[in-house]
């Protein structure tokens, strides 16, 4: 990731409407860009210093940001203290919490496609804890990864697909599906169930915390009767009658 920087400093008497102007103009600005991720003003009200922060996905994004920066820049003049326009440096970003929490989940999402089940528990914290739909709440890298394996086994062709992944701090969110053929038998709170031969196509959120590198918390929701129904092991819910103009 990357990071765009701009450093000014404003007369103190307009401090509450650059604040109001930056919330107006900037951030809207950054959300529509492609690969922005977020921006910040931080002020020091005292001396009227400030520093604009935005993130971006990679360094070509931050770059083609550069034209509508500069028009940001020249409109925020009038509430400079100097009349020296600041500059847009950039920075790579080598380290942070939302990069580190970031690679270990798509570190843990990489080990599960590869049914590296031993990979998913050196990334789980010692007092690791997973929680998942039906209840399920297990603890420790042993017992969560034997809930993998258990997937991994009933399911032998098992891949996630990431749809979606946000990350604030050591939070990360991931939206994706979940695919496979049942092609062994699935150990459920409820029971065994033996191979049916179908294949599973289902939506998941996940809700990681994460800890120096290791996942201490996961929270995994999914729908269980639509992977009922796909296993062909409850009835289809009804289609709603259509309405025609006669």
């Amino acid at each position: 990731m990357n990071a765009a920087v701009v450093r000014s400093k404003y007369k103190k008497t307009e401090l509450d409407n650059a604040v109001k102007d930056y919330k107006e103009t900037v951030l809207p600005a950054i959300a529509k860009h492609e690969g922005a991720r977020s921006a910040m003003l931080l002020l020091n009200r005292e001396t009227g210093d400030a520093l604009s922060i935005a993130m971006y996905e990679n360094e070509g994004a931050a770059q083609s940001f550069a034209p509508t920066a500069a028009k940001l820049i020249e409109s925020f003049k009038k509430y400079m203290a100097t009349d020296t326009a600041p500059n847009r440096e950039l920075f790579e970003i080598a380290s942070s919490t939302l990069i580190e929490s970031k690679a270990t989940v798509e570190k843990g999402d990489r080990a599960f496609n590869a049914h590296d089940v031993e990979e998913m528990a050196r990334q789980t914290a010692p007092d690791g804890e997973l929680t998942a739909s039906g209840d399920i709440k297990v603890k420790g890298p042993q017992a969560i990864k034997e809930y993998y394996a258990a997937w991994i086994s009933a399911f032998p062709d098992a891949k996630s697909e990431i749809k979606n992944l946000f990350t604030q701090g050591n939070q990360v969110v991931v939206e994706g599906v979940f695919v496979g053929t049942h092609d062994g038998t699935l150990k459920t709170p409820m029971g065994d169930l033996p191979a049916t031969g179908r294949k599973v196509r289902g939506d998941y959120v996940q809700i990681f915390e994460v800890d120096r590198g290791l996942i201490k918390k996961a929270r995994l929701t999914f729908d269980q009767v639509q992977l009922m129904t796909q296993l062909g092991l409850a009835p289809a819910p009804p289609q709603s009658a259509v309405k025609t103009n006669r």
